[in-house]
């Protein structure tokens, strides 16, 4: 009664996120290794370190967001500085290293914190005015329930009732809808708004959270030919949101609809894999994650504030739900051509099979969400990313890199969110994906016993923005078809790296 599959993919999905080396270059090090976030994507790169290692990265972030809706556009932005990764790797060369190059020639060891996601976002969308209004949406969710059912009490009557949704008591008691009864005496419901009447929309978001990863490793070296490697890894996500979507009516007064939602989980899973050196200039690798299984809590709580005929608020008891949240498994293939000791190109695919994303009750149980794992095959796409990298040295202690990466479509074009009947969430708005793109760039200087490592990478997400689902009432009324908003949000990302290698 509380989760879609748009929650469940805004959870799985990770980004390109490391040290200043990686993201400098794109993240493109599936086949190269040697460097601390590269073990997150392809545990063999563990296998390459020669010395051991202690690293620490962090990253400032300057955010802009910019939206169009009905010809009227908004903006905003966000600072923030955060830590994106702590590393350990102990370089434990074996006897065979010292007499031959033959057999396994080292047994590394890792001990890693990766911050895989950050949520960190904030949006203003302004909107022109629209014939459609959330306040069609209200009366069309709550079909034949009658008002009787829907007057608030001291006692939480109605929200005590498993079979009405929240969004529907707080338009009945805000005046947002009315009721007709028809000679048999059932109700239904329509808007309060005119015919003639528009609505002017805007909607603000805050987000904020991470998903963290904690690792521990383990890679070979065979006869430097060939390196293996898995990693044991415990997820931690935290989530919250606060949003607010607004109207002004043409006619009298509006409406403001506040929603909080709170998110915690962990996670389980392990990543295995492996580098070949055919020659000494080229690399391929290869690596596969296992599901996640997040052992997830939400907590919400909304609050409606309406100036129609009536003038007040009204607010939900907070709601809360457990569940599990099931992830794809996650394929990486890369090579990496080494071009003399000056420099070197690497290029990467990685594979996320986003439809096979499951949400489960709290006992694993997946028959409880049949209808969000249905819309999960219909409106998640499996994701494609492509990164390509590379690096040049000027001399033997300072480096240039740069790079591109692209993720595909994370959902269909016309993904749409479907509630039930009986949700309890009332925040009904959702973003279609349409593309990420990453550019980088960043240099490095390197002593024997240390370095240090600067990167920039703007990421440009691309989506388009709905307050809600509108298709059943456009079905019946054209008119009413709710126009959405195209959002394009600018991260950049200014990141420093500092290591020591003993």
């Amino acid at each position: 009664m509380a989760q879609t599959e748009f929650d469940a993919l805004k959870y799985v999905q990770t980004d390109i996120n490391g040290t200043a080396r990686y993201m400098g270059m794109a993240g493109a090090f599936g086949a190269l290794g040697g460097d601390a976030s590269a073990i997150k994507d392809n545990p063999a790169g563990l296998g390459i370190y020669r010395r051991s290692e202690l690293v620490g990265t962090m990253n400032v972030l300057f955010q802009k967001s910019s939206s169009t809706w009905n010809n009227t556009t908004g903006m905003s932005d966000l600072y923030k500085i955060g830590f994106n990764n702590l590393s350990y790797v102990i370089a434990s060369p074996t006897w065979r290293s010292e007499n031959g190059n033959e057999g396994l020639l080292s047994s590394n060891f890792s001990f890693g914190y990766n911050r895989l996601k950050s949520f960190n976002r904030s949006l203003n969308i302004k909107g022109g005015p629209s014939a459609s209004s959330m306040t069609h949406y209200m009366a069309d969710l709550t079909g034949n329930i009658t008002g009787n059912d829907l007057t608030y009490t001291n006692s939480y009557e109605p929200f005590d009732n498993t079979d009405i949704p929240w969004l529907s008591v707080l338009a009945f008691e805000g005046g947002l809808m009315n009721e007709n009864i028809n000679s048999e005496g059932k109700s239904s419901w329509s808007s309060l708004l005119a015919n003639t009447e528009t609505a002017t929309p805007a909607y603000k978001l805050f987000e904020k959270g991470y998903l963290d990863e904690y690792s521990i490793g383990w890679a070979g070296n065979f006869s430097n030919k060939f390196f293996l490697g898995a990693t044991v890894n415990f997820q931690s996500l935290n989530y919250s949101a606060i949003s607010s979507y607004s109207e002004s009516f043409s006619g009298l007064g509006g409406m403001s609809l506040k929603d909080s939602i709170y998110s915690n989980g962990n996670g389980f899973n392990l990543k295995v894999g492996t580098i070949i050196c055919p020659a000494d200039f080229l690399r391929f690798g290869l690596s596969l994650q296992t599901p996640t299984i997040y052992v997830m809590t939400d907590n919400y709580y909304s609050k409606l504030n309406y100036d129609t005929d009536l003038l007040g608020y009204i607010s939900t008891p907070g709601g809360y739900s457990n569940y599990q949240i099931q992830s794809p498994m996650l394929l990486n293939a890369s090579a990496a051509f080494i071009i003399g000791d000056k420099g070197l190109l690497s290029a990467e695919y990685d594979y996320a099979n986003y439809t096979g994303t499951r949400l489960r009750s709290e006992t694993g149980d997946a028959d409880s969400f049949d209808s969000e794992n249905e819309g999960m095959r219909n409106n998640i796409n499996n994701v494609r990313t492509i990164k390509i990298g590379g690096e040049y040295k000027l001399t033997n202690n300072f480096s240039l890199r740069a790079g591109y990466a692209n993720s595909s479509n994370a959902t269909a074009p016309g993904a749409v969110k479907s509630v039930r009947y009986n949700t309890l969430r009332t925040d009904m708005e959702f973003f279609q994906h349409n593309r990420t793109d990453y550019l980088t760039a960043g240099f490095g200087y390197r002593e024997s016993g240390w370095f240090i490592d600067f990167a920039y990478m703007n990421k440009m997400l691309s989506e388009t923005f709905y307050p809600y689902n509108s298709n059943p009432i456009a079905e019946r009324n054209p008119n009413l078809a709710v126009n959405p908003a195209k959002l394009t949000t600018s991260n950049n990302n200014v990141v420093v790296t500092l290591g020591f290698k003993f």
